[in-house]
C-alpha cells in the first residue's frame, strides 16, 4: 500500500511540475533540442538556471514570456541544469558560460550572429529590463512602460520615412494625440517632440538623445526623475526598431 501511495504521489508531483512549467509561457530546452529549436527563430531569449527555478528573477522571466507570447519571431526558453544524477544540460550550460555559481544567466541568440548576447542585470533583473534588452538588441516589438502602441506604430514608420513623409506622419501623430486617453497624454507629447526635433536636427537626433538620456540615468536622480527619464528612453527605442521587424507594428488603421 505504501509503495502504491509513493508511486501515485510521484506521478502527481511530475504532473504538477510539468503544468507549472508549461504555464510559464516559456519553452523547456535540453542539449538535444536546443540548437534544433533556436535556429528556427529570429531571436531566442534563453535562461540557464537550476532545474526547478523559483524567486524574483524567475518570476520576472516568466512575466516576460507571458507578455511576449504573440511575438512570433521571439522564442523565450529555459534550460534547466541539474548538478546531480546524470547532470542534465550541465555541459550545454557551461558552453555558454553558465554554472551553478552564476545562475540564472540569460542570453539572447540572434539569427545571423555567431555569439549570443549576455543580458546585463546590473540595472536590475526585471521584466521591463528584459523587454528593453530584447527590443534594443533585436528591434522586435515588445511594449515597454510609458509606450503607446498606436504611437509606436507611427514612430516606426517615421524613422524609416523620407523628409516629406515624416512631416505627414507628424501630422498623423498630432491628430492621434487628440484621441488617446488622458493617461497617455504626457507620453504622447514626448513622441511628438522627438519627431519635431528629428525633423529639425536630422536622423541622428534619436541616437544622440538616447545616449544623452542613458548618461543622465547613470547619475544621481530622484526616483520620480528616474521614472520620467526611463519612460523617455522607452519611447526613444520605438524610433529605433529595425526595418525587418516592422511587421510587428503593421498599421491596421
Amino acid at each position: 500500500m505504501k509503495r502504491c501511495f509513493i508511486f501515485v504521489w510521484a506521478i502527481f508531483s511530475a504532473t504538477l511540475i510539468t503544468e507549472t512549467t508549461a504555464a510559464s509561457g516559456s519553452v523547456e530546452l535540453d542539449e538535444y533540442s536546443f540548437h534544433k529549436v533556436i535556429k528556427k527563430f529570429e531571436a531566442s531569449l534563453v535562461k540557464f538556471d537550476v532545474a526547478f527555478p523559483y524567486g524574483d528573477k524567475h518570476d520576472a522571466f516568466v512575466a516576460l514570456a507571458k507578455d511576449s507570447k504573440d511575438v512570433e519571431d521571439l522564442l523565450v526558453a529555459e534550460v534547466g541544469v541539474k548538478d546531480y544524477g546524470e547532470k542534465d544540460n550541465e555541459e550545454l550550460a557551461k558552453k555558454y558560460g553558465a554554472t551553478k555559481d552564476n545562475f540564472p544567466i540569460v542570453k539572447l541568440f540572434v539569427k545571423g550572429k555567431n555569439e549570443p548576447i549576455l543580458f546585463d542585470d546590473s540595472k536590475g533583473f526585471s521584466a521591463d529590463e528584459l523587454r528593453r534588452f530584447v527590443r534594443e538588441k533585436t528591434g522586435l516589438y515588445l511594449s515597454l512602460p510609458g509606450c503607446v502602441k498606436e504611437l509606436d506604430k507611427l514612430a516606426a514608420k517615421f524613422i524609416n520615412a523620407d523628409q516629406d513623409k515624416k512631416k505627414e506622419i507628424l501630422k498623423e501623430t498630432k491628430a492621434a494625440l487628440e484621441k488617446i486617453p488622458e493617461k497617455d497624454s504626457v507620453a504622447g507629447k514626448i513622441y511628438k517632440l522627438i519627431m519635431e526635433k528629428s525633423l529639425e536636427k536630422g536622423d541622428e537626433f534619436t541616437k544622440l538623445e538616447n545616449e544623452r538620456v542613458k548618461k543622465l540615468l547613470n547619475g544621481k536622480l530622484s526616483e520620480e526623475k528616474k521614472k520620467e527619464l526611463g519612460i523617455r528612453l522607452n519611447i526613444l527605442q520605438s524610433f529605433q526598431l529595425v526595418d525587418k521587424q516592422k511587421s510587428h507594428l503593421k498599421d491596421d488603421l
